[in-house]
């Protein structure tokens, strides 16, 4: 390489190219977010369960994944 205005422009398929690194990093970055927010849910499901009275406890739930909208 010569210079970096050759790397970036990668003979004119730069703009395919990092706009494809791009879309990519947000997806990631989404699904990061996205797992983040659904494990603080169950955290807080399973927390409010283990601090119910056990009059109020029920024997076999099942967790309900919030998703956001």
């Amino acid at each position: 390489m010569s210079s970096w205005h050759e790397f970036i422009f990668m003979g004119k398929h730069g703009v395919y190219v990092w706009s494809s690194y791009l879309m990519s990093l947000i997806v990631l970055v989404g699904l990061f977010v996205g797992f983040r927010m659904m494990l603080k849910s169950l955290k807080k499901q399973v927390l409010a369960e283990v601090a119910a009275p056990d009059a109020q406890k029920q024997k076999a739930r099942k967790l309900k994944v919030s998703q956001a909208d």
